[in-house]
């Protein structure tokens, strides 16, 4: 668990070149036992078969909408309401996103499905034989419940270098973790909650280092993945589950505080190891992943935020102990006026030892550092709700720029913004 600095408060296949599908032109398709009509075969693409989304959908009574727009499909019946878009490897099942093993394809116009997806939503038994190229659809089956507890979707991770948590997104190996918890390791191995080990290899697939966030690809199947809700309030009861100080998928209780689109603040005790974690609503549904604590509050990363990651890394965990982070400069700073004051708050760093704050009247003008008089001196630390204030006497709007700073250098500021104090 990385804690706040000084603040008071605080693969399965690696595709190289152009990926090319194998036709299965023996595939068949069986509804209730009987072969059904597809207008195209199904595709087996890097290990997954991909199926006709608008064949296998109609017969089992939803309607289907193409939007040629943003090159989305909709499927919807009187329960259930499925958003899926063209190479995106992300979809929506009742407002609730979900991670696809594999993204939505169109091949010769037909937009083609992971069947995993149809098999876990489209209210039907779904499977695929591998020995026949059969894929067999069984109506009046209902979605399967997770037999399995939330515990389960969240693993520890030990590197050669420190311990923390994951978070598992998929059933094929994806997990999400705090950039902390693997920055400058070279082994790493993976506890899942019945005490499985797996020591295998691990790519690390996505990277946003200064918000401290790592995914995480390892070769392994019919993992146990967290189903995501985006829907945050404050004062609401949440649980922690993660690996404090090595005591493998511990729970705490607590509510929100607050949010923003880059931290949740909660009153769930979270400590080190607690990194990388889940942070669930009562539901059950994840909604952050823990990564850092103060004095008196815990920190999550809203989980919309995880996701957003991009996969486009291809890197050994071994290659991460020669990767070098360098923090930038402060992102998505946004204020409030209140009684007078101006508050601000920004997207905490990684890493970051403090900030420096700098104001001007004119965009191009002679910025000036304000003083921490608390302090005495020039040092900023982030906090939650707000990690700087300032009222100025002749209430006139300015221009500020925030600094990051780490071992006394300033490693990025911020474009100017203005504030309007009208």
């Amino acid at each position: 668990m990385k804690q706040i600095k000084h603040s008071v408060l605080l693969g399965l296949l690696f595709l190289l070149g152009t990926t090319v599908p194998a036709f299965a032109k023996d595939v068949t398709v069986q509804l209730d036992g009987t072969p059904l009509s597809c207008r195209h075969a199904p595709v087996i693409e890097n290990d997954r078969v991909l199926v006709p989304m608008r064949d296998i959908m109609e017969p089992l009574g939803y309607e289907v909408v193409w939007n040629d727009t943003d090159r989305s499909i909709t499927a919807k019946d009187s329960d259930t309401t499925m958003l899926l878009t063209i190479n995106n490897a992300y979809a929506t099942v009742n407002n609730t996103q979900v991670v696809l093993d594999a993204a939505p394809r169109i091949i010769d116009d037909v937009t083609m499905v992971p069947l995993r997806f149809m098999a876990d939503y489209s209210g039907a038994s779904v499977s695929w034989n591998a020995d026949t190229y059969t894929v067999s659809i069984q109506r009046g089956g209902v979605p399967a419940t997770p037999a399995y507890t939330t515990a389960d979707s969240v693993v520890y991770i030990q590197t050669n270098k420190i311990q923390g948590s994951g978070i598992v997104l998929s059933e094929n190996g994806l997990i999400a973790t705090n950039f902390h918890v693997i920055e400058n390791a070279s082994t790493a191995q993976i506890i899942f909650n019945d005490g499985t080990i797996y020591a295998g290899a691990i790519t690390v697939v996505g990277l946003d280092p200064q918000a401290d966030i790592a995914l995480l690809q390892i070769d392994q199947q019919d993992l146990h993945p967290v189903t995501p809700s985006y829907s945050i309030t404050a004062g609401e009861k949440v649980t922690a589950i993660g690996s404090p100080k090595g005591k493998r998928n511990v729970s705490s209780t607590g509510t929100v505080n607050g949010y923003t689109d880059d931290i949740i603040s909660m009153t769930a005790p979270i400590a080190h190891g607690s990194s990388g974690g889940g942070l669930f609503n009562e539901s059950g549904q994840v909604i952050g992943m823990c990564s850092s604590y103060s004095e008196n509050q815990y920190f999550a990363i809203p989980i919309e935020k995880v996701l957003a990651v991009h996969r486009t890394m291809n890197l050994p965990i071994s290659g991460m102990k020669n990767y070098v982070y360098e923090p930038g400069a402060p992102r998505n700073i946004s204020y409030k006026m209140e009684n007078g004051y101006t508050y601000f708050l920004w997207e905490p760093v990684y890493d970051a030892d403090y900030y420096y704050i700098y104001i001007a009247s004119e965009e191009g003008g002679n910025y000036q550092q304000v003083k921490n008089t608390t302090l005495n001196n020039n040092q900023w630390y982030w906090n939650y709700p707000h990690a700087f204030g300032i009222s100025l006497a002749d209430n006139q709007g300015f221009y500020i720029r925030i600094a990051t700073v780490r071992d006394g250098v300033v490693c990025g500021t911020s474009n100017p913004i203005y504030v309007d104090v009208k």
